[in-house]
């Protein structure tokens, strides 16, 4: 999925990573405005449908959801307010698939308009977004686990 990058062309973005939680779980911390509160991405608002709209960190980050396939897969354009108003909206998809472990997600992000705001958000996707996240789910996912397990 990768590509080199060529003088007008900012490389791609694709992260991996396995939540232990269930895939719906999973999907819905990413688009139930409520949940991405809870775990650190808001205030945030999410139209759960093809052609909704997308708000994080209160407006900060915003964009249109191109498809919404419960619980399999995600994608939506995504731009920064700060972005040079010239810059096209980059996109986001992510991949869901349940694993023996719980959730493996992939996440891809391409279209990013500068070398620059790729490493931000190379590094961002991991501090702001997927490690809270799976912070989150796990922690109710194993609070779960052992509640069922003391009956």
């Amino acid at each position: 999925m990768k590509r080199s990058a060529t003088m007008n062309e900012i490389e791609d973005i694709v992260i991996t990573q396995t939540i232990r939680s269930p895939m719906v779980e999973v999907f819905r911390a990413i688009t139930t405005g409520r949940i991405i509160d809870e775990w650190g991405g808001g205030p945030a608002r999410v139209q759960a449908r093809s052609g909704g709209k997308i708000s994080l960190w209160d407006g900060e980050m915003h964009g249109t959801i191109k498809e919404y396939d419960f619980p399999r897969r995600l994608v939506f354009t995504l731009r920064e307010i700060s972005w040079d108003e010239h810059a096209h909206d980059s996109l986001v998809s992510w991949e869901f698939r349940e694993t023996d472990r719980g959730t493996l997600i992939t996440l891809l992000h391409s279209g990013l308009p500068t070398r620059k705001i790729r490493e931000q958000h190379s590094d961002g996707w991991g501090e702001y977004f997927l490690g809270p996240m799976k912070a989150y789910l796990e922690y109710f996912t194993d609070t779960k686990q052992k509640m069922k397990s003391s009956y």
